[in-house]
């Protein structure tokens, strides 16, 4: 999939974020390359960046991206960028493309699954545009969106100042060659926007739409549509398998960590062994046996949960996610859990001493790691079943319950919480795999190698 990204523009209207639109920071990252990044992720593998506006440090920035990455980036400068016509840019590109391609703006943020599904649906038409069908879209600026009239999911009209309209041009184009012609013969009679080309096209019903249903995008025009996309980026950083503490105590506070980390070149590997390093100085609080250490170590191994959040949601945020460091996080979060709960079973041993409390010990920590070890596999298999009638029972809770434990000096209850509650639900997953719901079953990718 070969892809072109318009950046030629000034954009006045987010000069107080920086002079250059393309090269604005955005969660730690400059447009372009989240833009890049994203299109990349949906599977395009060859880019052709169009340039004009201060040309010299974004194709420095494009350059240095490619070295990283390993990415095609070809750089074409628009010598008519000063007009403002964005059709020129477009055009600037006839001579390197000959095969439909994916057109997009410098921008403009979204969700890759909208690329990938418009280039999996064959269709004829010259053109297919991605539209937003949700008129009462909070993210939508309607004085700046340029609006779509539909009829049969061909565009009739399309325009800014459209009355009455279906949707909105989210500026994600699956794009044929012969848009080339269209914008030769628009710009020969002084229209030179892609808006133009594609009101011709549209004209001669070859312009169908892609409706991107609840899908993320958003266009980064303003300050107020900045601070709009920053905020929906941050909240799509939940999980969906987030526990009820993760989700509803530990996320907030670590997305906006996250949101700090994000604009820093502290990597997620950093935060993993930083979230760790926390766990270790709480399970050596712990087992020093007296209550005030017992507190600290309580609230140091919450924050470590905390902080746990923040490697994959900035991994998320940067594009730096990658198989190595979700499982190098796993296992720090092995240790680190076994870790805290020994430090718990000492605290208890060497105040009350007693084998039984070895044992208990043992418990907790086997039933930590086997609740750890199926959360994967179960997780996949009942992702309906567990968001509508289970709460998730996983680390976040298991280390809140030794936060309020340390906090009321009941270390015995922490471990026999930990022993019975986390055993029980490994051997409850154990059950349920094997025997599903079958109404579940309908809606899973599994139920073939269930039933197998």
């Amino acid at each position: 999939m070969k892809c072109v990204i318009i950046a030629a523009g000034k954009g006045e209207r987010l000069q107080e974020k920086g002079t250059s639109k393309p090269l604005v920071n955005f969660l730690g990252l400059p447009l372009i390359e989240r833009t890049i990044r994203t299109a990349k992720k949906a599977g395009a593998n060859e880019f052709f960046v169009v340039t004009g506006h201060e040309k010299d440090p974004l194709e420095a920035i494009l350059k240095k991206l490619s070295e990283d990455t390993g990415l095609v980036i070809h750089t074409i400068y628009n010598s008519e960028w000063e007009n403002g016509a964005n059709g020129f840019s477009v055009l600037s590109v006839k001579d390197k493309i000959k095969e439909p391609f994916l057109l997009l703006m410098s921008d403009h943020l979204f969700d890759p699954s909208i690329v990938r599904n418009l280039f999996s649906q064959s269709n004829k038409s010259d053109v297919v545009l991605a539209i937003d069908t949700k008129i009462k879209n909070p993210m939508i600026a309607l004085n700046c969106v340029t609006k779509v009239k539909v009829d049969n999911n061909k565009i009739t009209k399309i325009g800014k100042n459209l009355k009455e309209y279906d949707g909105f041009d989210t500026g994600i184009f699956y794009c044929k060659p012969s848009i080339f012609k269209a914008l030769e013969i628009c710009i020969k009679k002084d229209m030179g926007f892609l808006t133009d080309a594609i009101q011709y096209l549209a004209d001669k019903s070859k312009v169908n739409i892609f409706k991107i249903d609840d899908k993320f995008w958003a266009d980064v025009n303003d300050p107020e549509s900045y601070r709009k996309a920053e905020s929906e980026v941050l909240k799509n950083l939940n999980k969906q398998h987030d526990g009820i503490i993760a989700r509803y105590f530990n996320r907030p506070i670590s997305i906006w960590i996250s949101k700090k980390l994000s604009v820093t070149n502290i990597t997620p590997n950093q935060i993993s062994i930083f979230a760790f390093s926390v766990a270790c100085i709480a399970s050596l609080l712990f087992s020093m046996g007296s209550y005030i250490p017992l507190i600290i170590g309580g609230i140091l191994a919450q924050i470590s949960s905390i902080i746990d959040g923040c490697d994959g949601e900035v991994a998320r945020l940067k594009y730096q996610e990658s198989s190595y460091g979700g499982w190098f996080d796993a296992v720090l979060d092995r240790y680190a859990d076994a870790f805290l709960l020994f430090g718990l079973t000492w605290h208890l041993y060497s105040n009350d001493g007693g084998n039984l409390y070895l044992i208990i010990g043992f418990f907790a920590i086997t039933g930590s790691f086997m609740l750890s070890y199926t959360a994967d596999k179960y997780d996949n298999l009942m992702k309906i079943y567990i968001n509508t009638r289970n709460i998730r029972i996983g680390r976040d809770m298991r280390i809140f319950v030794m936060l309020l434990g340390a906090l009321l000096n009941q270390v015995k209850f922490i471990l026999i919480f930990v022993a019975v509650v986390m055993n029980v639900e490994a051997i409850r997953r154990m059950i349920i795999c094997k025997n599903p719901n079958t109404e579940t079953l309908k809606h899973t990718p599994f139920k073939s190698k269930i039933n197998s």
